[in-house]
């Protein structure tokens, strides 16, 4: 299930991950008001992050990079994922997205938005959806 919601393929609002479930601690950042910061870990990507969280409204910056490996891309999307105290994802929002099927989009990339969580939202994680750059154009 966590590799569904990982490496699902997704395509502006024709997927969400509303309802699916994140079941690893460690991919789970709870959320703490004032000023936070840390790094959230894939096997393939490290988000870091800061945020300032007030009010069921969340700040939020930084940057996302690979954790090895190609680092150019034809096609990225990042997506924050709102979780409730169990890790169901009750929201997720784009904050990063980039696709051109005849140039190279290079990372690390920031982003920097702001959320409105939904009432009850206790945690984030991320997700996200690559396609390599092919030379060849394939």
């Amino acid at each position: 299930m966590i590799a569904a919601i990982f490496l699902a393929g997704c395509s502006g609002n024709l997927f969400s991950y509303k309802g699916s479930k994140i079941t690893q601690e460690s991919l789970m950042v709870r959320l703490q008001d004032g000023n936070q910061q840390g790094v959230w870990r894939s096997n393939e990507l490290a988000i870091m992050y800061r945020y300032q969280m007030s009010s069921q409204v969340l700040k939020l910056s930084g940057t996302a990079e690979l954790a090895g490996g190609n680092k150019y891309f034809s096609h990225i999307a990042v997506y924050l994922l709102a979780l409730d105290d169990q890790g169901v994802i009750m929201a997720d929002t784009l904050i990063y997205s980039g696709e051109n099927s005849r140039r190279m989009i290079m990372i690390p990339m920031d982003f920097e938005k702001t959320i409105p969580l939904p009432e009850g939202a206790m945690a984030i994680s991320f997700a996200y959806d690559i396609t390599p750059f092919l030379s060849n154009g394939k």
